[in-house]
This record gives C-alpha cells, sequence and structure tokens, in this order.
C-alpha cells in the first residue's frame, strides 16, 4: 500500500470512527465484572476458601473484572454460602472472592477489526512516516501497535521547537512536584539557597520548583509511550461507544460517587469531553472518601470564608496560596455551584472551554501547553505539578484494561518537538550541595571566605606546619583535604574537595604565600649585608598578581567607562562567569550579586548583576550589561520591546546599567534606532551582538 493510500484510508478510518459508524466492529468480547457489596469490603483469598490466606482486602464498591468463570459451583463447605468463588485480580495480587459478596454484571464489547488492524509492517512504518514521527519514537510505537492493532497514533508538530519549549516550561513557579529526591529540584535563583542547604516552596508548604533536567524527563513524550502512560496523549473528546457509565465507575468505585457517576456522563455529551479523563481528573484532585473540603459540602472552618454547600470536583481556580482549596470553593460559589451535580456538570463546562476546546485536548497538553492550536500562552495549563498526568494516565490505563476496552481504536494525540534531543534522563537523586560552611587555616576563617568563591589566598609568617579545617553545608556531603600540612615553598597550593550527595564536586584552593622561609639555623649576614643561611632564599621573587581590569580582558570579556563588563553572551551561568575569569587570573577570587546585592550562585547571568573581582590586595566591582535585556531576565523578549518604547515616550526612564543595555546601537543614548534593532532581533531578522 503506498503512503498516499494509507493516508486517505485513515482520515476515511477516523472520520468513520468519530461518526461512530460500528459496522466496522465484527466481533465482540464478553467481559464480565463484579461490584464489591460489602460494606466493610471483601477479603482477596489465595485460593477458592477461607482455610486459604487472605491478601488484601478490597473496598466496598470497587469493580473489578471477573477472570475465568466460578470455580466451586456447589461446594459450600469452602465457606462461601453461596458455594460460588469468583477469580480476578486486585492491586497486582491475583485470587478468589466468595460470589456472596458481588453484584456481578456481563457487557459485551464490540471489538472492530480496523484499517490500522490490517496493516503490514511496510505499511504501518509508512503511516508512521507520514505522520511525522523520528526514529525514537517509532520504537515504542511498533511495540504499541503489537500489542493493540487497533490504536491511532497521530503525530502533533508542536508550535515551537524542544530548546524554546523548555525554556517557557522552566521558569519558576510553572512546573513544581513534591519529592523527597532533592537532586529533582531546582536551585536557581529565588527556588534554593545554598549556604543554608534549604529550598523555598512555591505553592502551599511542599511544592517545589523542579529542576531543569527533571522537567525535560516529564515533558519528553517518548518517555511515556507504554502501555499504561500513553493515556496521557488521549484525545480527551467524547466518543460514547466505549467512554460509558460502567468505565466511569471503574475510577470512581467508592460509595460516594455510587449515584454521581450518571453526572459525568451528561458533562461529557453536552460538551464533548471523555468522561473518562473527568472522572481520572476528579479522582487525582479530591481522591474517593468525598470527604475533602472540595466536595464535601461542609467547608465552613477551614477557609476564612463559609463555603458550606458549594462544590469543586476538579479543583478549577484552586490557584497557588497557602489554601489553594479555598480559592478553589471562591470559585464554584462565584459560579453558583451550589450541587454536586452542578459542579460535575458545570466543571465539564469550564474544561471544554478552557482546555479541550482550544486545542488543549490532551491530559499532556493541559499540563505542557506546546499544541500548535493553543489559545494561550505556555503559562495556561492546568496543573503545575509535572507528575499530575503520570499518575491520572495509569488511573485511566487501569480503568480501560478492566473494562477490557484497551483494544478498541482510541486516538492518541502525540507530540513531535523538532529538535529534541536523542533522550532525557533524571538528575541523580542526591542532595546537590557541595558548598563549604567554613573554612579555617590554623584555627581562623580564610579572609573573605564565602561558600560561593573557590579560591583564596593565606599569608604565613613563616614556613611550617598549617591545619586545614572546613565543614560542609549539608551533612550529606563529604569532604577530602582538611588536615595537617607542611607548607615550605612560597606559592604552595592546598585544595579542599566538598563532594555533594548527587556526586558534585566543588574545589577551594588556598595558595599560600610565605613571608619567611627561616628554619631557625639563620646565623646572621657576614657583615656586608648577605645572607649566611643556606636555607633561605631573600631573592624569591614576589607574585604580580593581574589586576581587575586585566582579569576581565584576559578573559574575553569587555570594560566600558571603567564601570560595566560586556560581551556577555545570552545564556552565561555564574558559574560559567567565574570560570571564564578564573582562566584568565587564577589568582583571581570572584564574587557576584545581583541588583539587590544578595549573592547570586547559579542561574543566568543578566543586566545589573555585580562582579567583584579580588586579585591580590585590589578589588574591583563592575556591573554587568547585556545588550538589548533592558529588564534584567537575562533574555531578550517583547518585554524589553516594550521598556525601551516606554522610554522614548518618556513614560518610565532607563537608567544606569538598563540604560546602557538599551543602546543597543552604541551611539550613546537610548533611541529609536535602538528600538528598530531589538524588534528585528525579535523578528530574528538581526541578532543583537554583545561585543
Amino acid at each position: 500500500m503506498k503512503l498516499k493510500k494509507i493516508t486517505i484510508l485513515f482520515q476515511v478510518f477516523l472520520m468513520m470512527f468519530i461518526s461512530l459508524n460500528l459496522s466496522l466492529f465484527v466481533h465482540a468480547d464478553t467481559i464480565t465484572t463484579g461490584r464489591v457489596t460489602a460494606t466493610d469490603g471483601v477479603k482477596l483469598r489465595k485460593g477458592a476458601g477461607t482455610s486459604y490466606t487472605s491478601l488484601v482486602t478490597i473496598p466496598h464498591n470497587t469493580i473489578l473484572t471477573i477472570e475465568g468463570g466460578l470455580v466451586n459451583t456447589t461446594d459450600s463447605s469452602t465457606g462461601c454460602s453461596t458455594g460460588k468463588w469468583y477469580k480476578t485480580t486486585y492491586s497486582g495480587k491475583t485470587g478468589y472472592i466468595c460470589s456472596r459478596y458481588l453484584e456481578v454484571s456481563t457487557t459485551t464489547i464490540e471489538i472492530p477489526e480496523t484499517e490500522m488492524s490490517q496493516m503490514t509492517a511496510e505499511e504501518f512504518e509508512a503511516y508512521l512516516d507520514s505522520q511525522g514521527f523520528p526514529e525514537s519514537y517509532k520504537v515504542k510505537l511498533r511495540a504499541l501497535h503489537q500489542k493493540h492493532p487497533n490504536w491511532i497514533f497521530v503525530g502533533i508538530q508542536t508550535r515551537d521547537n524542544w530548546t524554546v519549549s523548555l525554556n517557557n516550561e522552566d521558569t519558576v513557579g510553572t512546573s513544581l512536584m513534591q519529592t523527597s529526591y532533592q537532586g529533582y529540584l531546582s536551585t536557581a535563583d529565588g527556588c534554593y539557597n545554598w549556604y543554608t542547604n534549604k529550598y523555598t516552596p512555591k505553592d502551599g508548604s511542599s511544592w517545589y520548583q523542579a529542576k531543569r533536567e527533571t522537567i525535560a524527563y516529564y515533558m519528553d513524550p517518548r518517555n511515556w509511550l507504554d502501555e499504561t502512560h500513553i493515556f496521557m496523549f488521549e484525545d480527551l473528546n467524547y466518543y460514547s461507544a466505549y467512554q460509558t457509565e460502567a468505565a466511569v465507575k471503574k475510577i470512581l468505585y467508592s460509595n460516594f460517587f455510587s449515584s454521581l457517576t450518571v453526572h459525568y456522563i451528561t458533562a461529557a455529551s453536552q460538551y464533548n469531553v471523555n468522561p473518562l479523563f473527568l472522572a481520572a481528573l476528579t479522582r487525582q484532585e479530591v481522591g474517593l472518601e468525598g470527604t475533602g473540603c472540595a466536595v464535601s459540602g461542609t467547608c465552613s472552618s477551614t477557609c476564612s470564608v463559609d463555603y458550606t454547600g458549594y462544590y469543586n470536583f476538579y479543583n478549577i481556580g484552586a490557584t497557588s496560596s497557602s489554601m489553594p482549596v479555598c480559592n478553589g470553593l471562591a470559585y464554584a460559589k462565584q459560579k453558583g455551584w451550589n450541587t454536586k451535580q452542578k459542579a460535575i456538570i458545570g466543571g465539564a463546562s469550564w474544561i471544554n472551554s478552557g482546555y479541550v476546546g482550544t486545542g488543549q485536548n490532551t491530559p499532556y497538553f493541559q499540563k505542557w501547553n506546546t499544541t500548535p492550536k493553543a489559545k494561550y500562552g505556555y503559562w495556561h495549563q492546568y496543573m503545575t505539578n509535572i507528575t499530575g498526568v503520570v499518575s491520572s494516565s495509569s488511573t485511566t490505563a487501569s480503568s480501560y484494561k478492566s473494562m477490557g476496552i484497551m483494544d478498541l481504536p482510541i486516538v492518541f494525540q502525540i507530540p513531535i518537538y523538532a529538535g529534541i534531543p536523542e533522550s532525557t534522563s533524571l538528575p541523580a537523586k542526591g542532595n546537590p550541595n557541595n558548598y563549604l560552611k567554613t573554612l579555617t587555616v590554623n584555627g581562623t576563617s580564610v579572609t573573605n571566605f564565602d561558600g560561593a568563591k573557590t579560591n583564596y589566598s593565606v599569608t604565613l609568617p613563616t614556613s611550617g606546619n598549617v591545619t586545614i579545617a572546613s565543614t560542609a553545608v549539608a551533612t550529606t556531603s563529604s569532604i577530602s583535604g582538611n588536615g595537617t600540612f607542611n607548607i615550605t615553598t612560597n606559592g604552595t597550593q592546598k585544595s579542599v574537595i566538598v563532594t555533594a550527595q548527587d556526586g558534585t564536586k566543588k574545589t577551594y584552593t588556598i595558595t599560600f604565600n610565605v613571608t619567611n622561609t627561616n628554619d631557625g639555623n639563620d646565623t646572621g649576614d657576614d657583615g656586608n649585608g648577605n645572607n649566611t643561611d643556606p636555607n633561605t632564599n631573600p631573592d624569591t621573587p614576589t607574585i604580580n598578581y593581574p589586576t581587575a581590569e586585566a582579569t576581565v580582558t584576559t578573559s574575553g570579556y569587555k570594560i566600558k567607562n571603567s564601570t560595566y563588563i560586556y560581551n556577555v553572551t545570552l545564556g552565561t551561568t555564574v558559574e560559567g562567569m567565574i570560570n571564564k575569569l578564573q582562566k584568565g587570573n587564577s589568582y583571581a577570587s570572584i564574587n557576584i550579586k545581583d541588583k539587590d546585592n544578595k549573592a547570586k550562585t547559579s542561574g543566568s547571568i543578566v543586566t545589573g548583576d555585580k562582579v567583584t573581582i579580588t586579585s591580590g590586595d585590589s578589588t574591583k566591582t563592575y556591573t554587568v550589561i547585556i545588550y538589548g535585556d533592558v529588564s534584567g531576565d537575562g533574555e531578550i523578549t517583547v518585554l524589553d520591546l516594550s521598556l525601551v518604547q516606554m522610554h522614548l515616550l518618556k513614560k518610565k526612564s532607563l537608567t544606569g546599567a538598563y540604560a546602557q543595555a538599551g543602546d543597543v546601537s552604541r551611539n550613546g543614548s537610548v533611541d529609536i534606532l535602538d528600538l528598530s534593532k531589538v524588534q528585528m532581533h525579535l523578528l530574528k531578522k538581526a541578532n543583537i551582538s554583545q561585543s
């Protein structure tokens, strides 16, 4: 079959499937399920009898798939009064349940033999090519096609490439997580304090900004192309053939939801939203028991306002605060959701108008808003939790398996990023802190000690033994280099190395300057001013420390008006600048602070940062200029264009380093030419030079 034919046939099939033309269905599978009727739950036993070990207690209202029919159909001596036992699997354990505690029903599932399932291997390869899937996607899609030949994989080219998308998702407050693995969390400015080993919560008391590598891993679609997690890419429009109330009950199986599942089908029908997604989202946000403030209807003391009688099953509007649920209930009150039915159906309307109907029509796109159809910017996301769609997709997959509908022609819209790396992986789990808390020589702290600085000079009055002692900020770090050493030569260097729990190292170097190497055997001079001690060398050369200016220029940076440092590439990190300056002057101690004079140890260098260079006995501070970055965020965006425009209109003046950064043309003032150059940069017609 030629590629064109495959594409046409796929389009025809998809149209038929969406319109639910059931003539495609050629055989049926019968699925037997049972609902646990026992109020206190029922025991799953290893064998068909009460004499067998109990594996687990299955909660009331749980929906189970019955495997292999009945056993012991007439033997009441097994401890089951009906004498009937059903085989089932729950929470990964397979065993038997007395039929007395189950309400059994049979469902017929029609399974189609579709164009997708009839493709040859060569035709399927051509189909993947037609969708634009790179080889790194195809490996896993081939395996999924083998298991579920009816599944439809649609390739979606994202609106921006991988780097641009990741940059937007890696902004503080956009991508959060709860974890005990500190290595997964961001150490960027405002997120972590290297001096105290403390992370800053960004929502409540336990939600923190995720590290860039962590965000990349969870955002990479290829990491989730398996039978379970692929459901984060499921098309969230309503397909009534298999998205039934029975399937909803598989997800919301508790007693609290027993009379509410019908409302999810009503919501799906009215607003064309997948009811299984709505159910999984409810379970993700508010749990199954119905005791939470958002769905209990009795939230009178938790919030400062009495929200008794209001409901929010999807936590819509529960934005970041110390009590986000209160914000969600405030929104529910505003919308008039004073019954459970109104909250379930009204919330579905909101999800459709705000997400599914505006291009964010998969759980993935609702978190990672990279769809080319997006009506809003990257900031428009259903949740900040980067692991949320992972757990909700698992819930959906579990319900589909229990309903026996995994082999239906489910549509998956899978994002494809131009420029995506060959692979992504999670960072090391351990604490990343490799800072020293103290550093002393002979019991005295080294001059100007700062955990972010790695080079120090210590002057000794005479040669001899010195004791280096240090402690780390994090108790999880290890230190090498402490001890007592005999220093006999001027310029001797000793290193203290801190190894963080995640394996990263920071080396602190101490250079010893020995004033006098006298060993105590000096016999004086010979009367003519000549030293007669064979163990001293009065002619030891003095170190000529490079000046701060020489350090800057040797490193490739440039100085303006003796005050500013420029020729700084966009995206330069704090560590990168320090390393570059120290390569130009190994004796230099570099200290960087932000515009508010707070120590800056990570993140990008931006306009307004202050770089202090200490070399020998001299110290000089320069302020950073990045041409075009007049906002001081380290990037050139429409915000910078707006600030230049406001300066020209005399609505808000640019001063100091920011005025210097706005003088892109270098003619001594911020004028219309600079505005034009920033605009050309944004249009990608001419980049702003930093040299």
